[in-house]
């Protein structure tokens, strides 16, 4: 029923919004990898060729997901392309996997299914319809076609069905149910000694002359960085919008306009419902189209079509619901389809109507007729349009305008200024690491400290650091690293001193504790030898707030002690210091101290990790049986 849709429409794939994909967004990635002949391949799977083409689009499909995904938040100049290639090439070579897996085991997702997902997914709908237009602007996003978004559904469907196959044989015995009621609800008597920075930084002292000293061999690490003093300009296609050279015309926005509203399927759409009978094996042409005839017979006696195609439709999105297809513009159905439907009055039942998923008795339920803005309403909005698009494509000429004359006048801004009618701005204090303004992208910061803009003294090339924005950048004056005075730095060398010795003295204290410990040697007295208090804590589980949780792993890997015994252990605290810890006592959970429901949160817990590792194992087999090339 998307034919017309996945062969006149053109865009990309919006991936990241199709609930469905979820598992194959966060295990592989989106983007198909078609082999084009002749293309260098970089990797293979089984023979199965992936290319160098189908590795830089799937990378920057990747880095575009991940500059929507933060926004703001991420400098595009900190994405790493060799690591997120490398990290795509992995997601391309399991996929590859996993698509043969699906061909071996011929799990294919039906075209209904395929079309129910598209029309009924909220992020095509406005009011809760499907909405073509609001279709084709989402698939233009991350760089994929109408097509290729479809096959994406399709696949992702066989997958799912690929790992529910896997995942759903996963079971839980009552034997097994009873144990990790034992092992998860288990308490413990815990117990830690803590051996803190604070505690033994009180027992360090450091003098001026170790400060200085440490300074003194140091003294690389206090080093100012190098900075540069910058002038720059800056062209951007907002600042084109103006130009004397971009003229409007009345006819192009008045075709602008016209375009506009045939996309919005001529402001009319319809809301039909329909009975699908498929043709297999099972049922020939002559057969469907004669059921239909006769169906349609018993709606004009009386008979009610909702509840005839509830009994009869064999398209399981819409079956549901009576038929109901909801209402739509042109553009979406089936050319036959949309034909027929578009032939009909209000009410008026079609001819049995073929199509590629069989044949359909449609009935049209209403025309809902929605009045286009005039031109003149739309005139404004038109226009802005028409210059912003015309300032983009000016701005790639001036951008290479720009950059001839940053070459050919390399030793100023002046004469580029004047002649592209641009303002030179001064920026202090620019470092390899860091500056303001512009230079916060690394890109640019990394050209200025370039041997021929930082030694020589010529202008960097026109460098666009962000979409549509455009800068050449020369360094006016520089500043060598300097040497910061002891003074200056004097306080944290003081407290790295400090803490460097605190963390040797506890380290050894801690280890000869241990042996005490380990030895038998009553543990208050070993506590009171160095001065400090140990913290206890009775029959608390795995999930206890109040131990450390770094003290709470250590003390639930610990042997269960014997009667009257203690196992004992050693842990970290993080950055606060090191622990000796120590379980005295340990109490089983039992199942019948457990409410239905925490019984059923546990089952349903272990359940879904056993389904991810056995489909974690079925993928490994793959793996090692695959014959797989990497660069």
């Amino acid at each position: 029923m998307l034919q017309k849709l996945r062969d006149q429409t053109q865009g990309t794939t919006f991936k990241i919004i199709v609930g469905v994909l979820v598992f194959a967004l966060a295990f592989l990635g989106f983007g198909s990898f078609l082999v084009t002949p002749g293309e260098p391949e970089i990797a293979s799977v089984n023979g199965d060729s992936i290319t160098q083409t189908a590795l830089n689009n799937e990378t920057e499909r990747e880095r575009r997901r991940m500059l929507m995904r933060f926004g703001d938040q991420l400098d595009p100049s900190l994405i790493d392309t060799a690591l997120l290639q490398a990290s795509v090439l992995e997601q391309l070579i399991g996929r590859a996997l996993l698509r043969q897996a699906i061909d071996d085991l011929d799990i294919t997702a039906s075209q209904s299914q395929i079309d129910e997902l598209v029309i009924d997914n909220p992020n095509f709908q406005v009011d809760g319809e499907f909405n073509a237009n609001l279709y084709r602007r989402n698939v233009q996003t991350l760089g994929f076609s109408p097509p290729d978004y479809l096959e994406e559904v399709a696949l992702s469907l066989s997958l799912d069905q690929l790992r529910g196959g896997i995942s759903q044989t996963a079971i839980l015995t009552d034997w097994e149910t009873r144990l990790l009621g034992r092992l998860m609800n288990q308490r413990r008597d815990v117990a830690y000694l803590p051996f803190t920075i604070d505690r033994f930084s009180q027992d360090v002292d450091v003098t001026e002359e170790e400060v200085a000293t440490y300074y003194d061999e140091n003294q690389l690490s206090y080093m100012t960085e190098e900075s540069v003093e910058v002038s720059y300009v800056e062209l951007t296609s907002e600042q084109l919008r103006d130009d004397e050279s971009i003229v409007i015309p009345e006819a192009d926005m008045l075709a602008e306009y016209e375009t506009d509203k045939l996309a919005a399927a001529g402001g009319e759409q319809r809301r039909s419902s329909h009975i699908l009978l498929r043709v297999d094996d099972e049922r020939t042409e002559d057969n469907a189209i004669a059921l239909l005839a006769d169906l349609k017979k018993r709606i004009e006696r009386g008979a009610s079509f909702t509840e005839l195609a509830e009994d009869y439709s064999e398209d399981p999105g819409s079956a549901a619901v009576g038929g109901d297809l909801g209402s739509v513009g042109k553009g979406i159905f089936d050319p036959e389809f949309e034909k027929a439907l578009w032939a009909l009055e209000e009410g008026q039942l079609s001819d049995p109507v073929q199509s590629e998923f069989g044949y359909h008795l449609i009935r049209l339920e209403a025309i809902e007729a929605h009045a286009y803005p005039s031109f003149e309403e739309q005139r404004d909005g038109i226009e802005a349009r028409l210059r912003t698009a015309a300032a983009n494509e000016l701005f790639f000429e001036r951008v290479r305008e720009l950059d001839n004359l940053a070459f050919e006048q390399s030793g100023s801004l002046e004469g580029i200024a004047t002649a592209l009618g641009l303002q030179e701005i001064q920026v202090p204090n620019v470092t390899r690491t860091a500056g303001e303004g512009v230079f916060v992208n690394a890109n640019l910061r990394g050209a200025l400290f370039a041997d021929d803009v930082l030694r020589d003294g010529n202008n960097t090339t026109a460098i666009e650091y962000t979409d549509n924005s455009a800068v050449v950048a020369r360094v006016t004056s520089r500043k060598q690293p300097e040497l910061k005075a002891l003074d200056v730095v004097h306080d944290g060398i003081h407290e790295q001193l400090i803490e460097d010795a605190a963390r040797v003295a506890l380290g050894l204290a801690r280890d000869a504790a241990y042996k005490r410990v380990l030895a038998d040697e009553s543990v208050a007295e070993v506590a009171d030898s160095y001065g400090l208090d140990w913290q206890t804590f009775e029959l608390t589980g795995r999930s206890g707030s109040q131990v450390q949780a770094q003290v709470l792993t250590v003390a639930f890997d610990l042997p269960r002690p014997s009667e009257g015994e203690k196992s004992v252990g050693k842990s970290t605290l993080g950055d606060a210091g090191q622990a000796i810890v120590t379980v005295t006592r340990v109490v089983d959970g039992d199942l019948s101290t457990m409410a239905d429901s925490e019984v059923q949160r546990l089952r349903d817990l272990f359940i879904s990790r056993t389904s991810r590792l056995d489909f974690a194992s079925f993928y490994k087999a793959l793996e090692a049986r695959a014959d797989i090339t990497r660069p």
